[in-house]
């Protein structure tokens, strides 16, 4: 399980599309092969990921969501739509987060929507709200990004996953991935 880890679910069927953005952009990242409707992109560039993910979101016309988990236990996400920066969560404020006030909560109906998941927005709001105790499934980050994917009908794969870790070789986990088809750009 992943300390730290980063990826952007990109709400498009258009992974070689997505390659040949990334290529023009200069981008190093892996990108997964098309899965519910939706294409992974596991980036290096941790310093300009906000850029990515609004940039991908105006070039395509769609919602990225940039998924963040932060010392296991802390989710954060920036929901892009438009290239506008649409909505922003962080499970539980810590020390070492840069914030500029407080923690943002999220909104389940702004992400539900962007997704056309609305019909699971009960589900979305008690995955942002459950408070992530020890020894609880929500205490771990991954978890709830897991289920927050699960609820949105997004690829469970991107939970978990990162670069860096693909580029160790450890594959993300999924009957929706085919890692024959993962594409490496840069």
């Amino acid at each position: 399980m992943a300390g730290f880890y980063s990826n952007i679910t990109l709400r498009t069927d258009a992974a070689e599309d997505v390659c040949a953005f990334l290529k023009d952009k200069a981008a190093i990242a892996y990108v997964s092969p098309a899965a519910k409707g939706a294409v992974v992109i596991f980036h290096e560039d941790l310093s300009n990921q906000e850029g990515l993910a609004a940039d991908l979101s105006a070039h395509f016309s769609c919602p990225a969501l940039l998924a963040m988990v932060y010392g296991e236990s802390i989710l954060l996400y920036h929901l892009y739509d438009g290239g506008r920066q649409a909505d922003s969560y962080v499970s539980s404020p810590h020390g070492d987060l840069e914030l500029d006030g407080p923690a943002p909560p999220g909104s389940a109906s702004v992400l539900c929507m962007a997704f056309e998941a609305e019909r699971f927005e009960r589900r979305v709001e008690s995955i942002l709200r459950k408070e992530g105790k020890p020894d609880q499934p929500y205490a771990y980050g991954v978890n709830r990004h897991g289920e927050l994917l699960r609820a949105l009908g997004l690829p469970l794969f991107a939970a978990g996953a990162s670069f860096q870790s693909i580029d160790l070789g450890e594959m993300p986990a999924g009957k929706d991935f085919d890692f024959r088809a993962l594409v490496r750009i840069g």
